[in-house]
């Protein structure tokens, strides 16, 4: 083992101890040996991000350029210009991204649900319809979908993806009353009704808890 790999991994150790301070001193260590060393940039960009270091953070990965790092640097990139109010530059990491993760179902969800924290919903949407379902994530690539389309105003798919998520985990009590409201919200109200009259016999005690909710935005159509 080289030297700089020892260092590399008593910097992770003291960073899963907590000791953050301590790694910080010893990635910068490895960067005086190798200025290019993409996994000290890595790890003290992420160090210095979550330091709320933003431009520094930035600095640091602006060094890497492999391919196999892209990921992580993009995603790390995409938070620190949000952080930082760019919200174009922020977007535009996620438009790399999504040509970046094709295949990869557990590379898809993590990017997907990143852009959709950051209320880009179109690319959320875009990223996570990409993931196969056949291989995993069937629920989740459908429900967070979902959670996409109605962040735009996009009712008619998001109740359509609602659907199939429903169809994944009809026990899924908690969806019921938010299609509902999707449907009201986008004048289908029978198809509302039926959802509430479904959840009713399903388990009434979760209907009580909701009913009222949901009726306010039937009552608005």
């Amino acid at each position: 083992m080289s030297n700089i790999d020892e260092l590399l991994s008593k910097a992770a150790k003291l960073l899963q101890e907590g000791r953050i301070w301590e790694s910080c001193k010893v990635y910068d260590e490895v960067l005086s040996i190798d200025s290019k060393c993409e996994a000290a940039l890595l790890n003290k960009a992420i160090i210095s991000f979550r330091d709320n270091k933003y431009s520094e953070a930035l600095d640091l990965l602006s060094n890497i350029s492999s391919v196999e790092k892209i990921i992580d640097t993009k995603l790390i990139e995409a938070s620190c210009f949000y952080e930082l109010g760019d919200l174009s530059k922020s977007e535009s990491c996620y438009n790399v991204l999504s040509s970046r993760v094709d295949g990869n179902n557990d590379l898809i969800f993590r990017v997907g649900l990143s852009a959709m924290q950051h209320g880009f919903f179109l690319n959320a949407a875009k990223i996570l319809g990409k993931i196969d379902k056949k291989k995993s994530y069937s629920f989740e690539k459908e429900y967070y979908m979902a959670l996409s389309y109605k962040g735009i105003g996009d009712l008619t798919n998001a109740i359509k993806c609602f659907g199939n998520a429903i169809r994944e985990k009809s026990d899924s009590f908690q969806l019921y009353p938010i299609i509902a409201s999707a449907c009201f919200q986008n004048n289908m109200i029978e198809e509302g009704d039926k959802l509430m009259n479904i959840l009713k016999e399903k388990n009434n005690a979760f209907f009580q808890h909701v009913a009222g909710i949901v009726a306010s935005y039937r009552n608005k159509n």
